[in-house]
């Protein structure tokens, strides 16, 4: 991922000022966090919440001042979107509404990440465990990584959330949500005038890491490409606004590439099932030797790229009789 340090303005067509705030969300993980200098003042995304991060969007605001001379600080905030359910852009929100009293809104499907944080980990952390297995992973690795999927989300406090969203215009506000699925369940790009903040759906130089519905409902490639299209189909846009990484000039553009890199990749997946695999082995030959969290992430998008086959019959599990006998037995898929 490229990291973006520069802290930005941009206008909207309506007149409507936005600064990006890049926030060191964990060392050397960057989050665009943007204030929208709307009233009251409103607050996309709020990094990790760990030391470091809140210290790095103090310190953002503390730029504001000195290279804008806007007179905002953190403590102005009046309400806080969150764009979807991942800890880098939501594991902040206790320290911004302890330091705004700021009211907190997410999409209807990833508040009970927020508000029932520990429930929804376990039972994601349970379905990783069955993926983990399933794909042919030993039971040392499978712990290894589990451990890994849970570090620093330990330390979030659930929280009540305000208001929640799904898709349309926001009464009261100038945004226009559109629930963009497949990345997070409740991944929201929001408008503003000509402006797309398109979180971590589109980014401007990699893919977002896609995982099985398997594991948790509403992700999944099939929901991804299809609101890549929703986001394809928006009139009037002139600006993208991620998560992380510079400014989209051409968003309709990036959302084709961001299409085709899937589709190549989907073609490589089949084409390396010319016998049965598990994902296991397909990871490997897709992504060659990883470390440390690269290695859970590469299992991931492998898996969502075979359950996206899978589903539409392009693969097939070829032990289905071990599947029959066994618990939760290692999958081999094989093209058809």
């Amino acid at each position: 991922m490229r990291n973006d340090r520069s802290l930005n303005r941009y206008v909207s067509a309506g007149g409507t000022v936005v600064y990006k705030l890049p926030v060191e969300a964990f060392p050397g993980h960057f989050t665009n966090c943007y204030v929208v200098m709307t009233d009251p003042v409103t607050l996309l995304d709020a990094a990790s919440g760990q030391e470091g991060s809140n210290a790095s969007m103090l310190d953002a605001f503390r730029r504001l001042r000195d290279e804008f001379g806007v007179p905002v600080d953190l403590s102005d905030v009046g309400r806080l979107f969150l764009t979807h359910g991942h800890i880098d852009h939501f594991g902040g929100l206790n320290f911004v509404v302890e330091q705004s009293g700021a009211q907190i809104g997410i999409h209807e499907l990833d508040a009970s990440v927020v508000q029932y944080f520990k429930e929804r980990l376990i039972l994601n952390t349970k379905n990783l465990h069955l993926f983990l297995d399933r794909a042919g992973l030993s039971a040392g690795t499978v712990g290894k990584l589990l451990t890994m999927n849970k570090w620093s989300k330990d330390l979030f406090r659930a929280a009540k959330v305000d208001f929640t969203f799904n898709e349309g215009t926001l009464e009261g506000t100038p945004f226009e949500i559109y629930h963009t699925p497949g990345h997070c369940p409740g991944q929201v790009c929001i408008r503003l005038d000509d402006i797309l903040f398109t979180a971590d759906h589109v980014l401007s130089h990699i893919t977002p890491n896609q995982s099985p519905e398997f594991i948790s409902r509403y992700t999944g490639l099939g929901h991804y490409l299809e609101s890549l299209k929703k986001v394809h189909a928006i009139p009037g846009l002139s600006l993208g606004l991620g998560g992380h990484e510079d400014a989209i000039a051409d968003l309709p553009a990036r959302v084709d590439e961001t299409v085709k890199f899937h589709e190549a990749r989907l073609e490589k997946t089949l084409g390396l099932c010319d016998r049965p695999k598990s994902i296991k082995e397909i990871s490997r030959e897709l992504f060659g030797e990883r470390q440390d969290y690269h290695v859970l992430l590469a299992f991931l998008e492998t898996g969502a790229h075979v359950e996206y086959l899978y589903e539409r019959g392009r693969l097939a599990v070829t032990n289905i009789e071990d599947v029959e006998q066994e618990y939760n037995p290692v999958l081999l898929y094989q093209r058809q």
